[in-house]
């Protein structure tokens, strides 16, 4: 069977059986699908073009409307207020998914029509997966796999677990990929050119060493088995956002001890060990050593990101087309799922006032003469007048954060502008309004009511229930949006202190407590850039794992890696914490007391420690495309290439340019082994 493969025949005969079948199972599904892109084309247009009061009347009449001579709709929507007061459709992008969805097949899956393009890449890859694995001599694992998939897929429906089953046939598959993908990394890194060389050998390693395997094999087992963990009966839009965040935090956690480890062990076990004597003998300088090794891992990285990524790509949006809960609800959390979780948004915040200099030199010169101690002080400390002046700015936008209780019948309201929003109009989209409140106690067993007016327009006013500190989101139409792109809200507060009690109950909200959230992408897209930071990180790590490694035994490598990957995530929270973070200043200290300079030195070796840390790892922590992606945030290509350049290049190329100093600097003939 393994000689069979090989021949010719066997390979041309077999390809054109998998194109056949590819281009058999995807072709009705490309072609129904770009009738409905066409068909929801003309809708839109319908909707938004001059004629859209006759259609919108035309819908709510009959529930159907007319495209392209055929009537598209259906009875249940019939009565679906889609016209505002003006005879304007409010929200054209939702009704026109309402009508095309009720024109889908009920064999085709309603993610492919949502995107085409996936439709496309997902038959390029089907194509490429089989045809590679024909060519490169892996059709009778390919079968294996194939038919040990299925096998299980249909034993554990059987058995009544279809959950399991998708689980059980992928890990299957998924192992198969891996295989198939390392052998292409090795003809790539074919070349007798030392840099591919030296990767390939530790692509070698990799796929040989008890520990790379175990990581790989735990990634395996576990990715197809988080949507089984999943809770059915939560909303979509959570179980969505789940397994965003298990899958891709699992995978990036599981690569990162991998690549902690593996970059470690290289290096450190090769001086150990001499075998680093036989690599250094022949034509191979230090930095092509370590260039090689850390294109290796990286390599190695690909591979393990494009299984999981692919992987959960496929998962999401089979499970974006499972059913919801009948009714309003169940259409709302259909809605939410499309507009909010599987998305690319941009936020906008509300522009603040914000006190002037003058203003601010005068509130900290009346907090210091009312203030006998201040007042008294010959000198008052630079860093203390820059706090009084921060805590007075942060009490100032605080104030305009705060909408007091009612008050003998009378509703107290802010009022907050949003600019910048002419992207969003022009989307058609609905506007996300997410608001997070605090009021009272803050018990999250409490529900308390507040209203909103959009523009000052008492007929947009909406009445609203939420519990203290949990995130709510509103939904509005993006023809609330000026020409301008501003848009206001009014926020009133309804709570009603009870007697004795006057004063109390004022809604009040953190710094990023509101905010809009619009549509700017797909998902799909979205994702890729994901996937693409978590790799750029993952290099970073690789590179600081062979620096180290390169003048330190495996286990301290490890230590200080895994320090430094801790130190990156905390960076961001590091970063704040300083600017409360005063030690005292030098000209303050006694040197005659010694318990105040062990204070001094002390606590300014630790600022110092921080700052050099967040100056060097910021940049690795404020990229968290993970909570990105599951908030449905934007993630743009202008942040990657950031990345990339900062964190790939220049920082992992420091990492590994210290690592090739260090190793011309050494004598390995002493350094490895024992003699």
């Amino acid at each position: 069977m393994m000689r069979t493969q090989l021949r010719l025949v066997v390979k041309i005969i077999a390809t054109v059986l998998i194109v056949s079948g590819v281009a058999g199972s995807l072709a009705p599904v490309l072609q129904v699908s770009h009738r409905l892109h066409s068909d929801r084309t003309a809708i839109e247009e319908a909707l938004t073009g001059t004629n859209q009061r006759l259609v919108g009347e035309q819908l709510q009449e009959s529930g159907f409307i007319t495209v392209k001579d055929r009537k598209i709709g259906h009875e249940r929507l019939k009565g679906f207020q889609v016209l505002d007061e003006n005879g304007v459709v409010t929200d054209p992008t939702s009704v026109t998914w309402y009508l095309i969805s009720t024109e889908i097949p009920p064999w085709l899956p309603n993610w492919m029509l949502r995107s085409l393009g996936t439709t496309w890449i997902i038959a390029i890859i089907a194509l490429a997966w089989g045809v590679s694995s024909v060519w490169l001599g892996l059709l009778t694992p390919l079968l294996y796999a194939t038919i040990g998939s299925t096998f299980s897929w249909f034993l554990f429906r059987m058995f009544g677990m279809p959950g399991l089953s998708l689980a059980v046939a992928a890990i299957g598959l998924l192992a198969f990929t891996c295989a198939l993908l390392l052998r292409i990394l090795e003809l790539l890194f074919g070349s007798p050119k030392q840099i591919p060389t030296i990767a390939k050998g530790l692509l070698l390693e990799a796929s040989r060493t008890r520990l790379s395997l175990a990581f790989i094999a735990l990634l395996l087992i576990l990715l197809p088995l988080i949507p089984y963990w999943l809770d059915p009966a939560s909303p979509l839009r959570h179980q969505l956002q789940t397994m965003l965040s298990r899958s891709l935090g699992i995978t990036f956690a599981i690569s990162a001890c991998l690549t902690v480890l593996l970059s470690c062990a290289t290096v450190a076990f090769e001086i150990r060990d001499r075998q680093v004597w036989q690599v250094m003998t022949k034509p191979v300088n230090k930095l092509g050593y370590l260039l090689g090794k850390w294109l290796g891992i990286v390599s190695l990285n690909a591979t393990i990101l494009c299984i999981a990524g692919l992987s959960i790509f496929i998962y999401i949006q089979y499970l974006r087309a499972q059913p919801v809960a009948s009714g309003m609800q169940g259409e709302l959390d259909r809605l939410a799922v499309e507009e909010e979780v599987l998305t690319a948004r941009r936020t906008a915040e509300p522009v603040y006032l914000e006190l002037d200099s003058q203003q601010l030199s005068a509130r900290v010169d009346a907090i210091v003469e009312a203030d006998s101690d201040l007042r008294d002080m010959e000198q008052i400390q630079i860093p203390l007048r820059r706090k009084i002046r921060s805590e007075v700015q942060e009490q100032y936008l605080a104030s305009q954060r705060s909408i007091p209780p009612a008050h003998q019948g009378s509703y107290y309201q802010q009022t907050y502008t949003f600019t910048d929003l002419q992207e969003a109009k022009k989307v058609g989209a609905p506007i996300a309004f997410q608001y997070r409140f605090h009021i009272l106690d803050s018990n999250e067993h409490e529900v308390h009511e507040a209203g909103f007016v959009f523009n000052q327009d008492p007929a947009t006013r909406q009445n609203i229930k939420f519990v203290p500190t949990m995130t709510h989101v509103t939904l509005i139409p993006s023809s609330f949006v000026n020409d301008e792109g501003v848009l206001t809200v009014s926020i009133y507060n309804f709570y009603q202190p009870p007697p004795g009690k006057e004063g109390r109950g004022s809604i009040s909200f953190d710094a990023d407590g509101i905010k809009m959230l619009y549509r700017v992408g797909d998902f799909e897209p979205n994702f890729l850039r994901a996937i693409i930071v978590l790799w750029i990180k993952l290099a970073f790590l690789a590179a600081i794992g062979l620096s180290v490694a390169t003048f330190l035994s495996f286990s301290v490598a490890t230590l200080v890696t895994f320090t430094v990957f801790a130190s990156g995530l905390m960076a961001p929270w590091l970063a704040e914490s300083l600017q409360m973070y005063l030690p005292p200043v030098t000209s303050d200290v006694d040197f005659r007391d010694l318990g105040m300079v062990i204070q001094w030195g002390f606590e300014n070796t630790i600022r110092g420690i921080a700052s050099f840390l967040v100056f060097m790892l910021r940049g690795f922590g404020d990229q968290q495309p993970t909570s990105q992606l599951v908030q449905g945030l934007y993630i743009s290509w202008g942040s990657v290439i950031q990345g990339f350049v900062t964190i790939g290049i220049l920082w992992s190329g420091f990492a590994i340019t210290i690592g090739t100093f260090v190793l011309r600097k050494r004598q390995l003939a002493i350094y490895s082994g024992s003699g």
